[in-house]
């Protein structure tokens, strides 16, 4: 019995706890330098903004068009079955775009959002 109790209260259960802390301190480590580098790329959030600016504008394009191509197709206006097809087309874009633009611009808020948490007193 002597044997059990010290392999669980000292051997056996303080390497894996060791073992487990470094795993967790490791990837800890890793996230911060992960961060770290990001911070030094872009120190000012100029490429982020820059980024989401662009996505927001290209979104906006993509929106209009679907716009027009919808309004050609409503009243008649010019080649009716081409921007049928088109719009076709560009309705099966509707999600792999939306959902790009929403983690881009989703991403650089939360970006915004931990900033200002941290510079809080």
């Amino acid at each position: 019995m002597g044997i059990l109790t010290s392999l669980f209260s000292g051997g056996v259960v303080k390497s894996v706890e060791r073992i487990a802390s470094e795993f967790i301190e490791t990837d800890m480590e890793s996230a911060e330098a992960k961060a770290l580098m990001i911070k030094t790329l872009d120190p000012n959030g100029l490429m982020r903004r820059d980024l989401s600016r662009f996505a927001c504008w290209a979104y906006g394009f993509y929106l209009i068009a679907m716009v027009t191509l919808g309004f050609m197709q409503a009243f008649a206006v010019g080649d009716t079955i081409g921007a049928a097809k088109a719009a076709e087309m560009m309705a099966g874009l509707f999600l792999p775009i939306t959902t790009s633009w929403a983690a881009i611009v989703s991403a650089s808020f939360g970006v915004n959002a931990a900033n200002s948490i941290k510079s809080r007193p």
